[in-house]
């Protein structure tokens, strides 16, 4: 089965292209702000770009390249044809949360070394499990190698390494040190870094310094081209209006793809993801039916432009603070429009706040959850087996004693979605035992953070250099702690 809405989509051709037009209208006529080494303005400018300070614009001739060359990708790309998404999906834990719920108290605490490290091993002990981000940045560590800590933690309590973001150019080389250990090879390293170096736009129309130099720096140690992504929030940074949010994200992309072919020679492609501003509390929101569509919009125009089918962004996200109905809610909503508008990539697992605050007890529901979707996306399969016409006539007859035959001891395990956490018992049974699924989550939790092993598979002399390579990077920064 490929479960899919056909009709799902938010924008047609024309809406599409109107917003395509005025994206390139906004491309020739606002510049970006971006502050970044000679060597930069240098390519920009051989490009034919015209700088003023930290004002880059973009006359017609760099428009017409940098479109051009867009255009000439999507002409080169085959008609996909009728999208048909996998029947399976994947799910990951991620986020970069400075704040824990604690598993037996929901209380918020500062995260730590030792709640991720725990969060390793239980993450290595779930089956099908991916992991996308720490989840937790330990805040009991120095601030300006926070990132290093956290990369050093997860690979000294994990089968393997996984990614943590770069936030800084004077931190890359360690970070490259620490997986040259768990990968073994420095070339290993470069051609599948696990961490991420990239450049994030600063909307509206701004790249700091910062930022710049983590990319260039990872192009120069790593031989990897730019990268650069853009997220947006409608109502803040972009204007409040759907569409208008979408027309400035859309020109944003194209100065992104600008820079990359200026400085690499290529496209960088879509990278916007487009969030929104709550007006109540003020702060960007990550669900609601105007992020949904935002992200649906986002992803109809990255595959206009670039050719391909649209894969939008499906988070699992929440706003709540602790483990319960509101996530929940969220999560379920979230991920029941991002599944019936093709997405079968899901991260977000274990986060709350919007990743702000990460929770095992909401991973232990997280997952129960996505075991759920994806049992749905086997569908039904019809062959002659299953059909089990000879079975209905033999026991049929006999009353409803189906479950006593040896076809469903063999077939209810891949028909059925058998939740693990989800209570189901009689009114009574439960009268007798009052248990919630929060409690059998919680219950989880606890007993994988006392049973779930170290998988780390390096030796004490790697483990002691991973402790000097993080050591180093505290005394680069200097060893100020934040206050817990």
């Amino acid at each position: 089965m490929k479960l899919l809405a056909r009709g799902l989509q938010v924008l047609s051709d024309d809406e599409k292209r109107r917003i395509r037009d005025a994206a390139i209208r906004v491309f020739r006529r606002v510049p970006l702000r971006l502050q970044a080494a000679d060597e930069v303005y240098q390519y920009l400018a051989e490009f034919g770009c015209e700088i003023s300070g930290d004002r880059i614009s973009f006359p017609a001739g760099v428009v017409d390249k940098t479109i051009g060359a867009i255009d000439e990708q999507r002409a080169q790309r085959p008609d996909p044809g009728e999208f048909q998404p996998p029947d399976r999906i994947s799910y990951s834990a991620s986020g970069q949360a400075l704040w824990c719920c604690d598993v037996d108290t929901d209380k918020l605490r500062p995260a730590t070394e030792q709640d991720l490290a725990d969060f390793s091993r239980v993450v290595d002990a779930i089956p099908n499990l991916g992991r996308a981000h720490p989840t937790f940045i330990p805040q009991d560590v120095p601030v300006g190698s926070a990132e290093i800590h956290a990369f050093a933690t997860i690979i000294l309590n994990s089968a393997r390494p996984h990614r943590v973001s770069c936030y800084s150019a004077e931190m890359l080389p360690y970070f490259i040190e620490l997986q040259t250990i768990a990968d073994g090879s420095l070339d290993k390293v470069k051609e599948r870094p696990v961490f991420a170096a990239k450049v994030w736009f600063n909307s509206p129309f701004m790249i700091t310094r910062e930022n710049m130099d983590i990319g260039m720096k990872a192009r120069e140690l790593l031989g990897r081209p730019l990268t650069i992504s853009t997220m947006p929030v409608a109502g803040m940074a972009t204007p409040v209006t759907l569409a208008g949010c979408l027309v400035q994200s859309t020109a944003e992309v194209f100065m992104c793809n600008a820079l990359t072919l200026a400085i690499d020679q290529r496209l960088c492609g879509w990278t916007a993801g487009p969030l929104s501003l709550d007006m109540r509390t003020g702060i960007h929101t990550q669900t609601g039916s105007e992020v949904a569509l935002l992200l649906l919009g986002a992803a109809e125009m990255g595959a206009y432009l670039f050719g391909g089918h649209p894969a939008p962004s499906a988070g699992p996200t929440t706003a709540a603070k602790v483990p319960g109905a509101q996530a929940m809610m969220e999560k379920a909503q979230h991920t029941t429009f991002g599944v019936l508008a093709g997405a079968r990539s899901f991260g977000s697992l274990s986060l709350l706040a919007f990743a702000d605050i990460g929770s095992l007890v909401q991973l232990m529901l997280d997952v129960e959850m996505m075991t759920y979707y994806d049992a749905l996306l086997r569908g039904i399969e019809v062959t002659e087996d299953k059909l089990a016409e000879e079975l209905i006539c033999e026991v049929g007859p006999a009353g409803a004693r189906f479950v006593e035959t040896e076809h469903t001891a063999r077939y209810f395990r891949e028909e059925f979605w058998l939740p693990e956490l989800l209570d189901r018992r009689t009114p009574m049974a439960w009268a007798a035992e009052p248990v919630t699924m929060l409690d059998n989550a919680r219950k989880k939790a606890q007993h994988l953070l006392a049973t779930a092993p170290n998988r780390c598979p390096l030796d004490d002399a790697q483990k002691q250099e991973v402790a000097r390579i993080v050591a180093a990077a505290d005394r680069q920064v200097g060893d100020t702690r934040r206050a817990m």
